[in-house]
């Protein structure tokens, strides 16, 4: 009786641990699990603000290649037809949503308003006219020419000086000598509607590096290159990529009084789960913007499902022995299925052999490299289908060493496929025992250097065709230097300051400074993103006042067997010039 009764007591206290037990793990997964969520969510924002960033940065990029190339052509070169094309080419509505234009304002001096729209009479615009948004007497900051015209025919014209927060944001843009972007306005384009949206700009000097002086610098002062942008086009296409997030954007002018520029916030998300919202920032030249994340469908994850945990409590004391049971048997059949996975994804050929050297598997690398099926090899030998007649008592030799418990790794052999042909591996071969220490077979492994092989055959043909081309060559590597370069392209780079070898340079240090960025932009930068360039370029003869055309065609050479890239110039001498329009 007393054994009975302490029977019952240890299935009680069994039971009080098994339920403990099992509260204790309900509870820790409904945690992790909401831990997980946070964590997933966070990661989400730090994400898509980063991308939010980098939209930002890719603006503000454009616009200082812009108002580079204005200001190393100077503005005498700036025509309308020429703007347009070039703002054509950026392809707005694809490479920057939400931008209603590409503008240039210029400074007009109060005093030179009349030279000036005399001036663009004789560009062809008849009808351009100075537009004030409010009366001033201060110097005009007009807006000469905004892409498209059509959709931006009303901002045409406009001062920008005579309205004060478009004022301030060019003075900021001008005192920074960098970008700056307007507290949110309504958008002249879109006045009709009421569309909110900001001012991009970035200031254009007269020369690369603008003075120190402030003074000096107003009269160094161009104008400013522009993007008028929508915010709701803008944010479009971002939220697009991900619909059930909803956000609101403050602009942070002071720490207590964010100024609320955009929101697709449910309300009834604001009101029940304040405690919700998860901040991100942005930095937009002199701006910072504050993101205010929100989930689409929010959790306060204070809830437990308690038909959950009373599955789990019953579950736990009916089907110890059962899960036991299966979960032996689960284990098996997955690591049976996970090591025939691992043979047969393996992307080296893998062989096993029993100890008569009777193939027993064959995966499917095996198959691709030696064009013999699974079914067609089983408990054959290997010798008798890919061994060539040459290496059989060197392959003997091999299986006898293995035999004798020795492991041999990248051994360089040949094998023949269905076809006959050759194929030229590197093996490694070892024994396999038993429980009892007993060999019982072999396991082999190919990997293919045939194409490997070619690849270094190919590559020096290659160099001897380029020592001998008429046309410049040189090849680059990831850090721009040169590795090869012909007799050609010393000649052309170098012109009568001929050295024997250009090998190890960089290839910006044979430019002068005032041309390498435009080499950089219009060669190099094109190359290494989009893989290929063909532009023509003058090139400086180092020690002489005269340029060179040459005609710069680029690709990419990849070797993943030899696990390099090379970048490659060819370029020759071109008689026609080089000017803007080409």
């Amino acid at each position: 009786m007393k054994q009975l009764s302490g029977n019952w007591m240890y299935a009680v206290v069994l039971c009080l641990l098994g339920t403990g037990l099992s509260l204790a793990i309900g509870i820790t997964l409904q945690n992790k699990a909401i831990e997980h969520q946070r964590l997933a969510f966070e990661h989400l924002l730090d994400r898509r603000t980063d991308e939010l960033q980098q939209t930002v940065d890719e603006y503000k990029l454009s616009l200082l290649n812009t108002a580079t190339f204005i200001s190393a052509f100077g503005l005498q070169e700036l025509t309308p037809s020429r703007f347009r094309d070039y703002v054509a080419g950026l392809n707005l509505g694809e490479n920057f949503p939400g931008a209603l234009g590409l503008g240039f304002a210029r400074k007009v001096p109060l005093k030179e308003e009349s030279r000036f729209l005399q001036e663009m009479n004789a560009l062809g615009l008849k009808d351009f006219q100075i537009r004030l948004i409010s009366p001033s007497s201060q110097d005009r900051f007009v807006m000469q020419y905004i892409e498209p015209a059509k959709e931006n025919y009303s901002a045409q014209g406009l001062d920008l000086g005579s309205e004060k927060i478009r004022r301030e944001n060019c003075l900021s843009s001008f005192s920074r000598a960098g970008l700056a972007v307007s507290k949110p306005i309504t958008m002249i384009q879109n006045a009709d509607v009421g569309r909110m949206g900001f001012t991009m700009l970035m200031p254009v000097f007269d020369k690369p590096v603008p003075s120190g002086d402030l003074g000096i610098r107003y009269e160094e002062l161009l104008g400013w290159v522009s993007f008028p942008v929508s915010i709701d086009r803008f944010l479009k296409p971002w939220i697009a990529q991900e619909p059930g997030l909803q956000v609101r954007i403050f602009i942070l002018e002071e720490a207590n009084k964010p100024i609320l520029f955009f929101d697709n916030v449910e309300p009834k998300n604001v009101t029940l789960f304040p405690h919700l919202a998860t901040t991100r920032d942005v930095q937009l030249g002199n701006r910072s913007w504050r993101l205010e994340y929100w989930p689409s469908e929010p959790s306060s994850g204070s809830e437990y499902n308690p038909i959950y945990l009373a599955w789990m409590i019953f579950g736990m004391a009916l089907s110890v022995f059962a899960a036991f049971r299966l979960k032996k048997a689960m284990d098996t059949r997955d690591s049976l299925n996970l090591h025939e996975q691992m043979v047969n994804n393996a992307s080296e050929a893998l062989i096993a052999e029993d100890s008569q050297g009777r193939i027993q598997l064959w995966n499917r690398a095996a198959e691709e490299l030696f064009g013999l099926d699974r079914a067609s090899v089983l408990n054959d030998q290997e010798h008798n289908l890919t061994v060539p007649e040459e290496l059989q008592s060197s392959e003997k030799r091999l299986h006898q060493r293995a035999a004798q418990g020795e492991s041999l790794k990248n051994i360089q052999t040949v094998r023949t496929n269905d076809s006959a042909q050759r194929i030229h591996l590197r093996m490694n071969l070892s024994p396999v025992y038993g429980h009892d220490r007993k060999l019982i077979g072999y396991t082999k492994s190919y990997r293919d250097e045939t194409e490997a092989r070619m690849l270094w055959k190919d590559m020096h043909s290659l160099e001897e065709l380029i020592a001998h081309a008429p046309d410049g060559v040189i090849t680059l590597d990831e850090s721009r230097r040169i590795k090869l370069a012909n007799p050609a392209a010393l000649l052309l780079l170098q012109g009568a300051n001929l050295k024997s070898t250009l090998n190890g340079q960089k290839l910006t240090d044979l430019l002068a400074p005032e041309v390498l960025t435009e080499f950089e932009q219009e060669v190099l930068n094109p190359l290494y993103r989009n893989r290929k360039v063909e532009v023509l370029f003058n090139w400086p003869v180092p020690g002489h006042m005269e340029q060179t055309p040459l005609l710069f065609r680029g690709f990419v050479l990849n070797y993943p067997d030899l696990g390099e890239s090379v970048w490659t110039l060819r370029f020759e001498k071109r008689n026609r010039p080089y000017t803007i329009d080409n």
